[in-house]
């Protein structure tokens, strides 16, 4: 790939909306299926100076509204790797909620087999383990069912459901988005080397403590757990404690 091109899947793929040279810390944000890089705004502000949060934008969505969704999540891991490399010659850790956790842990293999180096730890949230995986067939419902399962996790405004034309638009990437989670396996005995934590809600539906503890499996190295009060997207109960909680981990 030429350096121009690189560029341009870079700017694609990769959002700085705090630009922060000097910070101790990166942090890169890997979002939830039918989620857009612009959702971690506010912890980008939190952390930032001291942390530089970079929050990958998956293409069909926000302002890559035109491009389609990828389908599977090695698609989506090939290609947030390739626009993250200028970030992955240091340590960072990766943080990745839901689909994006899985997105996260592929990506942190890719890096590891090209560079020999492991993100500093991965921090997976609301997210069963890469080998605890439930084929809900979601992706196979009318859009109507598939709106619904998407808003009963919470995260997203059920105002949405009034607006069809808007609804018309996110589908696409919605749709692509469970395509690729509900298809994704992977075996035990695959593994990174470097420590996971794992933050999960005590009332999510979709990840109970087996699903968390899962995780183990997958790490050389430690790994915890940290359980909120909440459910899917525990953080919007209490966004202060979990801001503190992602900064502790971080070190």
């Amino acid at each position: 790939m030429s350096g121009v091109a690189a560029a341009e899947g870079r700017d694609r793929w990769v959002r700085r909306f705090h630009p922060s040279p000097g910070a101790r810390r990166t942090l890169i944000c890997f979002p939830h299926a039918g989620g857009s890089a612009g959702y971690w705004f506010p912890l980008s502000e939190a952390l930032a100076p001291d942390v530089e949060v970079l929050v990958v934008q998956y293409p069909g969505r926000a302002d890559r509204l035109g491009e389609d969704a990828l389908t599977s999540i090695e698609e989506l891991a090939d290609e947030a790797h390739e626009a993250l490399r200028p970030w992955l010659t240091g340590r960072p850790v990766f943080f990745g909620h839901s689909m994006g956790a899985i997105v996260a842990f592929e990506v942190a293999r890719r890096m590891e087999r090209e560079t020999g180096r492991s993100p500093d730890r991965i921090v997976a949230s609301a997210a069963g383990a890469p080998s605890d995986r439930v084929d809900e067939g979601i992706r196979f419902l009318d859009d109507e069912a598939v709106l619904a399962a998407v808003l009963d996790l919470g995260g997203t405004d059920r105002a949405l459901a009034e607006e069809p034309e808007l609804v018309d638009l996110l589908l696409p990437a919605i749709r692509g988005d469970l395509e690729a989670v509900e298809s994704y396996l992977a075996g035990p005995e695959t593994v990174v080397a470097c420590p996971i934590t794992v933050f999960t809600g005590r009332t999510d539906p979709k990840v109970r403590p087996a699903h968390a503890d899962a995780w183990r499996r997958h790490t050389l190295a430690s790994c915890d757990t940290r359980v909120f009060a909440g459910d899917h997207f525990y953080f919007t109960a209490e966004p202060e404690l979990f801001t503190d909680r992602l900064r502790a981990v971080l070190g």
